[in-house]
């Protein structure tokens, strides 16, 4: 550091203050960086590194703020923004400057910076061995609170499944900072100091929402604490009190399933960033709204479990179904709404643009045509039921801004004429300069008879008039002379000078005049942010079953019926809805449980389709419980209350974990979640071992599974071993996929039938990938060779049934798988 300056000096204290974070220190038309901070921008924008007094320096042009912004925050990172809180021309010494916002990857909601998906937050404690998570998307105000009852892997495994942007760790949390770091690499992590968590949380959570008591939220003190700690750090990184978060509710519901990562991922429920554009919501997403493509997402993550809910949400979908042109005129209509609930936001924190509030009067307009269309249908005219459509806003926000405003107040372009005198009368002058400019030119050229004489303005010099050399012999004596040119001289006169200072003052007037009353009208509609975010949420729902039905009507979906009995369940020529939109020809396959068979093994080749099958029979689950129609002629099936999946093989080989251990640990999960009223879908499970430990512990899973659990299974596999328990226990029942043996080789028919592979057809499908001849020949040689020397089938038809009792005597030791 060779040269500290004074305002070195001051950028050295400002950041002293803000250690953690890479502090934008304005200066000027640009915002600065310096020293370490200076050379990571540069790395990260690629931007020039320079230096200022032998010191590393790099900067921003400040009207290119937000697109650096984001850059910055993308990167993981968290940036202090410091403003110059006076004029530097009229300061005296060094300008005054403070942090006025700090910026997160979590709490920004500038438009242009942010997706249209949702931007959730974590903040996480553990009390008791328990986790307290709170989880909060900060641009539309979403808040959720809850207690789990996690082990760290679980916690991690909900974490990755959630696609948080930030997460935030109390201090004795800080050890899993690393560990989340490892799963997910561009994660902003940040541990919250003790004070946080301080012990006057009710007082601050009642002042916050302006409310006598929380006890008919139902939370305990550590729940609240955690809350009160989220909106601390919101108010800190803010500089002002938060008013625009909606209450908080249970993450986990009686009312709503909790899916958990591995059936996300493994059904492929929601994007990741390696299957997107191949999801079930990217299949569902034909919403019109930035509102509804979050809703749809929180719709998919947690499935209502309870059926009159589920049946109204069928009902609507049903009546626009039966309406065709009720849904393309509510495309037309949901198409020109705006993002209400992130305008809402900016509104509660006073920095809604006067485009945000063009885009909300827009928004309003045209609402009524859509209440008058719903109302001629009797399931949809109660979807707004006592929402307020928020006519008074409308006509507030009409009246006082330009239909096409400047993107920020000051500059006489955002409020409307009539609205304030004394706004007029500055703006006015302004407006009118010209005239005024040409009459004194008029009149000066009749008085000093210079015909070439001309009045001008430059920002340096101001107004002039400007006379060439060869007339100055005519110049009046009440001429000042301002500037010589090469040819000319420029002058002024007391009219000039009189009308520079009005203007000069006018200016200031209408940046100081239009801003007060941009941020009276701030205030104002302050009071309608919570009325704005439940209409918002109303708009947000309708789009979703809009979206709902115009997919179902485009392919053909079916209304879904919901059975008491879960041994009993009938889904007629179900379909893949994500794989049926990348082939040319889909073969659609029944699924049925009766008899109360209701463990299946499935059998097949590899490519045959059994991994599509059960995929799709998880994925009608999930779309009938959010209220969707399916894929499918006919589909009678019960409300599950969680959906488990394992499928596919993979190494953790950041923290060691073998295929065979991943597999295990997500398998312990499923038999210690699932109930009787659970569907559990396993692919493969065991094969990550050798072969006879894989048999028996997939044989002693399957056990546990129908004779504890009791609950509905597809377990697909290449053990053929397994179906001879089909002709042991009566729960359990064979099927196959379905495959065509001719003289050129095998053709997968991917239909499923009652029955057992007898053939893996692994050889054949070495062949179909293109192995040289020469390789598939000796495999088969080898084939027979191991065929004669291996006989499990004898080993299996001796096993007898075991006893239920065993299985719950020790049924917590059989957690351990």
């Amino acid at each position: 550091m060779s040269n500290i300056t004074p305002m070195i000096k001051q950028y050295l204290q400002i950041k002293e203050k803000h250690k953690d974070s890479i502090l934008l220190f304005r200066l000027g038309d640009f915002y600065e960086t310096f020293f370490e901070d200076a050379k990571l921008v540069s790395e990260i924008l690629q931007i020039v590194l320079t230096k200022r007094n032998g010191n590393p320096m790099a900067g921003i042009p400040y009207h290119a703020l937000n697109n650096y912004l984001k850059k910055l925050l993308d990167a993981g990172y968290k940036v202090a923004i410091c403003e110059q809180m006076e004029d530097p021309q009229t300061a005296k010494g060094i300008v005054d400057r403070e942090v006025t916002k700090i910026l997160t990857p979590g709490t920004v909601l500038e438009e242009g910076m942010i997706e249209d998906n949702s931007r959730y937050s974590a903040l996480i404690d553990e009390k008791n061995g328990f986790f307290n998570i709170a989880i909060f998307d900060f641009s539309t105000g979403d808040f959720f609170l809850d207690t789990f009852d996690f082990k760290e892997e679980e916690l991690l495994d909900f974490i990755s499944s959630f696609g948080f942007v930030q997460i935030l760790l109390s201090k004795n949390l800080e050890i899993l900072s690393k560990k989340i770091k490892n799963l997910l690499k561009d994660v902003y992590i940040e541990t919250l100091d003790e004070w946080y968590f301080s012990n006057n949380f009710r007082d601050h959570l009642k002042e916050s929402y302006e409310i006598l008591s929380f006890d008919h939220l139902d939370y305990d003190d550590n729940e609240l604490k955690l809350a009160d700690a989220v909106l601390k750090y919101l108010e800190t990184t803010q500089f002002t009190k938060i008013k625009h978060m909606k209450f908080p509710k249970r993450f986990k519901s009686k009312t709503h399933m909790l899916l958990d990562a591995n059936t996300l991922e493994n059904l492929g429920v929601i994007p990741t960033s390696s299957n997107r554009g191949k999801t079930l919501y990217d299949i569902l997403k034909f919403t019109k709204t930035s509102m509804g493509s979050r809703k749809l997402r929180e719709f998919l993550i947690a499935p209502l479990i309870d059926k009159e809910k589920i049946e109204e949400r069928l009902d609507i979908v049903q009546q626009l179904i039966e309406n065709p042109i009720l849904i393309e005129e509510l495309k037309e209509y949901l198409s020109s709404i705006k993002d209400l609930e992130r305008i809402s936001s900016r509104i509660s924190l006073m920095n809604a643009t006067p485009r945000d509030l063009i885009a909300l009067k827009d928004s309003l307009e045209v609402l009524p045509y859509i209440l008058e269309i719903l109302n001629r249908h009797q399931n949809l005219k109660s979807l707004f039921y006592n929402v307020e459509t928020l006519h008074e806003i409308k006509e507030i926000i009409k009246k006082t801004i330009f239909e096409e405003p400047s993107l920020t107040p000051g500059n006489g372009k955002v409020i409307k004429k009539g609205v304030s005198e004394e706004l007029d009368s500055y703006r006015d002058l302004i407006n009118n300069l010209d005239g005024v400019l040409k009459k004194i030119e008029s009149q000066e050229k009749e008085r000093t008879k210079i015909n070439n004489l001309r009045v001008g303005r430059n920002k340096i010099y101001g107004f002039y008039i400007e006379i060439s050399k060869s007339q100055l012999s005519k110049v009046p004596q009440d001429y000042i002379r301002k500037q010589t040119l090469v040819n000319s001289e420029r002058f002024t006169i007391s009219d000039l000078e009189e009308i520079e200072q009005k203007l000069a003052l006018s200016e200031e007037k209408i940046r100081a005049i239009e801003k007060e009353v941009y941020t009276q009208l701030l205030s104002h509609l302050h009071q309608f942010v919570y009325k704005i975010k439940i209409l918002s949420d109303k708009v947000a729902e309708l789009d979703v079953y809009r979206s709902f039905a115009e997919v179902s009507k485009l392919f053909n979906y079916c209304r879904p019926s919901f059975v008491k009995n879960y041994k009993e369940v009938y889904i007629k020529e179900s379909r893949h809805p994500v794989v049926e939109r990348f082939v040319d020809v889909f073969t659609p396959n029944d699924f049925c449980i009766e008899n109360e068979k209701y463990y299946i093994i499935l059998t097949g080749p590899n490519m045959s389709g059994k991994s599509t099958y059960i995929r799709q029979i998880g994925l009608i689950s999930l779309m009938a419980q959010i209220g969707c129609f399916v894929p499918a002629k006919k589909a009678l099936i019960p409300i599950y209350d969680g959906v488990f999946t394992r499928i596919g093989a993979r190494d953790d080989i950041v923290t060691g974990k073998s295929t065979f251990l991943v597999e295990m640990l997500e398998v312990s999960t499923i038999l210690n979640k699932a109930t009787d009223k659970s569907l559990v879908l396993l692919d493969e499970v065991g094969r990550g071992t050798s072969t006879l430990d894989g048999i028996s512990v997939a044989w002693a899973i399957s056990e546990y599974l129908f004779q504890i659990k009791k609950c509905n299974t597809i377990f697909a596999t290449h053990y053929t071993e397994l179906t001879y328990m089909s002709h042991i226990y009566k729960e359990v029942v064979s099927k196959r996929v379905k495959v065509l043996e001719t003289m050129d080789g095998v053709v997968f028919l991917h239909k499923i039938e009652e029955g057992i592979s007898d053939n893996s057809y692994g050889i054949e499908i070495a062949r179909l990938a293109g192995f040289p001849p020469e390789i598939i020949g000796r495999s088969k040689e080898i084939l027979e060779l191991l065929s004669d020397r291996v006989d499990l089938e004898g080993k299996f038809k001796s096993i007898k049934n075991i006893k239920k009792k065993k299985y719950e005597e020790h049924e917590n030791q059989l957690k351990m798988f």
